[in-house]
């Protein structure tokens, strides 16, 4: 245990010698190589397992830590194992939109050094859904071999609660494109098409679909950080009518 614990905090110790290399790069050219790094697993790997006092049950779901990843790093699903194997309790994927989209020209994504902090203009880029259901249906098999394998050994020290489908919580962000006429549609494909991946969804609107055998997945409704007094207490009714599983409030101007 106690090698463990020394690998794993000198491998993220020593990404602080890489960190001012990113910092030379145009943002957006960083952001694509992290990710990268992340989908080949050259990044740290947390081997020490989250105390117990930190897990949590949502949904029918166990998360290991209630700290996660929020959708707009890994937006094509390129880099779940690697990301959760940092430690985080689950990781959300996306915006997924149905059709690929580039988002907004370039340059798009902008650091403000003095105040630590970056604004983000990508305009919800996306390679779309065909592109990220292959990626999450590979990893969806790999991920229930690898919890197969960890549950019949007889040490729980690398064990990681999780979802559905093995270790870690994976949750899909689902979004419209820019030129669909028809938003609900676009969600109720992204829906029907990633569903089966996702131990939750966060989308913008619900509508009555079929489900397997094991029901829909937790269903969040994102809520945008400019609405009015008017607009928060309609879609609170909306949601309590609904009887959606959460809502996600965040600042993310695009």
């Amino acid at each position: 245990m106690l090698h463990k614990i020394f690998c794993s905090g000198w491998l993220f110790s020593a990404t602080k010698l890489v960190n001012p290399f990113f910092a030379l790069l145009d943002a957006e050219v960083a952001h694509r190589l992290a990710v990268s790094a992340a989908a080949r697993g050259w990044v740290p790997k947390e081997k020490r397992p989250d105390p117990s006092i930190l897990e949590l049950d949502v949904w029918g779901r166990r998360f290991s830590n209630p700290i996660g990843l929020a959708a707009g790093f890994d937006k094509n699903a390129e880099a779940v194992e690697g990301l959760l194997g940092l430690g985080f309790g689950f990781v959300e994927v996306g915006s997924v939109t149905p059709v690929p989209q580039e988002g907004n020209p370039k340059p798009r994504i902008f650091r403000l050094r003095q105040e630590g902090a970056v604004i983000n203009r990508c305009g919800f880029n996306s390679e779309g859904i065909v592109v990220v259901a292959k990626r999450l249906g590979a990893q969806h098999g790999k991920r229930k071999l690898d919890e197969t394998s960890s549950t019949s050994t007889s040490s729980n020290e690398e064990v990681k609660h999780g979802g559905k489908a093995g270790p870690g919580i994976l949750g899909v962000n689902l979004g419209k494109n820019k030129i669909s006429e028809d938003a609900a549609a676009d969600y109720v494909q992204g829906v029907h098409t990633l569903s089966q991946y996702a131990d939750y969804l966060v989308q913008a609107a619900r509508d009555e679909m079929q489900w397997g055998e094991e029901g829909p997945p937790p269903l969040l409704v994102k809520i945008a950080p400019d609405l009015s007094k008017q607009d928060l207490e309609d879609i609170a009714a909306v949601a309590l009518a609904l009887r959606v599983d959460g809502l996600v409030f965040f600042f993310f101007p695009s």
